[in-house]
């Protein structure tokens, strides 16, 4: 797992009754009423967070008798590192650095949802002289190590027939960094996500090369290669399952929210992430975002979400990630969800 950073850092505190919808009616009765009234909740400007910024913005955590302490971090295994340290309540996480913990044989965490599934807001930008994956052969390719980005990048590689060691130059980069290293020629492709992977994608002399879509495991499973998830630390369920399942009602009716609402989600968000507001909305409209109806399905009963987490950490396995794979489901706890 990657090294610990704690760059970028941001906390930001929304309290209740700090910011809000005007009439949004609150929601929680007495038998539902939280037993904390806040939660810290780790998250960066990645898609799986934004019903986070939306639902503190129109007042749907605070509808539910919360309020939500945000902080930022610059990737998922600093997310997870600080929910396993007790640092955090809840976060939105990419898989692989979940997997990574399980595959340690952490407990800290309960996997509680399927948030979304995206296809077209992560992939590798290129200089628009390279066509396809094998011209990547003798080149700088920037990528985050232990991400998803990085597992995609194995992914296409071994499809295409390329050794990941001896025939591209892969370059541990970050995301922030890699906009100025492809303009400065340091590096001639790049595997980022939302909203760099837009950002790029928009520079002189820059193609998007591929996408999600080309993921062995996108074919089958219908995620990318570092499905996202929602988790909170085991410990703090335990003993704040109302206050778990209130948050998780917030988080669902703002992703709800902005499935109806794209135009004025995408107002919000672009102050967040810094995109443009059409090509923020694209986004929000390209990602499907599951409901709490859909978690059964996905989590439990027929499990295809999780059944393509175990075949991802054999993925993991043999490209040595991690030294074995995890039994994915004796994380999974869905009692939390709305309507349980």
């Amino acid at each position: 797992m990657a090294k610990r950073s704690w760059v970028l850092l941001v906390l930001m505190v929304v309290a209740l009754g700090a910011v809000g919808q005007a009439g949004v009616p609150a929601t929680a009765d007495a038998q539902e009423k939280p037993e904390k009234i806040s939660v810290i909740y780790g998250g960066s400007t990645w898609l799986s967070h934004w019903p986070v910024e939306v639902g503190m913005r129109k007042g749907f955590f605070q509808a539910e008798g919360l309020g939500v302490l945000w902080q930022g971090f610059y990737a998922s295994s600093d997310r997870m590192g600080a929910l396993a340290s007790g640092d955090l309540d809840l976060a939105g996480t990419g898989s692989i650095s979940a997997i990574a913990l399980m595959a340690a044989g952490s407990n800290a965490f309960y996997v509680v949802a399927a948030p979304d599934s995206y296809a077209t807001v992560e992939g590798i930008i290129a200089q628009r002289g390279i066509q396809t994956i094998k011209d990547l052969k003798g080149k700088k390719l920037a990528v985050t190590f232990a991400s998803s980005a990085h597992v995609l990048v194995l992914d296409v590689l071994e499809q295409a027939g390329l050794d990941s060691r001896k025939d591209v130059d892969l370059i541990n980069m970050k995301v922030s960094d890699m906009p100025a290293a492809f303009r400065n020629n340091e590096i001639q492709a790049a595997a980022t996500w939302t909203p760099t992977f837009e950002k790029m994608r928009a520079m002189p002399g820059a193609k998007e090369l591929l996408n999600d879509k080309e993921f062995s495991l996108f074919k089958k499973y219908e995620f990318g290669p570092g499905p996202d998830l929602l988790v909170v630390r085991r410990e703090f369920a335990d003993k704040n399952p109302k206050t778990t399942r209130a948050f998780l009602r917030g988080y669902f009716k703002a992703a709800e929210f902005m499935r109806t609402n794209p135009d004025e989600a995408a107002q919000i968000l672009a102050k967040f992430t810094g995109l443009p507001v059409e090509e923020q909305k694209k986004g929000i409209t390209d990602t499907t975002w599951y409901a709490p109806a859909d978690q059964q399905r996905l989590l439990v009963s027929p499990g295809g979400f999780v059944q393509g987490l175990k075949q991802l950490g054999d993925f993991l396995v043999r490209h040595k990630q991690i030294s074995s794979a995890p039994a994915v489901d004796r994380w999974v706890n869905v009692n939390f969800l709305p309507g349980r």
